[in-house]
């Protein structure tokens, strides 16, 4: 049975706002969000929106209630989940830099990195790093598409 709900319906700019976050945001749970809070300026009900959307019950009450809440600005409040970046730009640039350059360039006695090299090289001898693995290090890698270097398994 559906829970009688007290939220205020998304008035006409917000309403436009929405279909706006719809159309630009790149963000699954804000898109989630504004389709439920559109469903709802609609007349549907909370459990119907749930169906439609995909997801469960609670999920449709709670972003109802925060809308209730901080109205169009729940939608500036949303964070990306998941802990914090620990590497900072500035040290992936740094990273991205010393793995574009061949070892011997910097005085190494080798003729092209390995991860445990390259690891070892920003821990120790560059102190980027206080510590970093190389899954992580590859992971970084290719992410950033350095397909310039070329690594050996080690």
């Amino acid at each position: 049975m559906a829970r009688h709900l007290k939220v205020r319906l998304p008035n006409v700019a917000e309403m436009r706002q929405l279909r706006q976050i719809l159309e630009e945001s790149g963000s699954a749970r804000l898109h989630c969000w504004a389709e439920a809070l559109l469903f709802y300026g609609a007349g549907l009900n909370a459990q119907l929106i749930a169906e439609a959307l995909g997801v469960h019950t609670n999920t449709i009450y709670a972003c109802l209630h925060r809308f209730a809440e901080m109205g169009m600005s729940l939608f500036q409040s949303v964070r990306s989940p998941g802990a914090p970046p620990r590497i900072s730009t500035t040290q992936l640039d740094e990273i991205a830099r010393v793995a574009e350059q061949s070892p011997s360039e910097l005085g190494l006695p080798y003729g092209h990195w390995s991860l445990a090299k390259l690891q070892e090289y920003l821990i120790e001898q560059r102190h980027l790093l206080k510590a970093i693995s190389r899954e992580h290090l590859r992971r970084l890698l290719k992410k950033n598409r350095f397909a310039s270097v070329i690594f050996n398994a080690s």
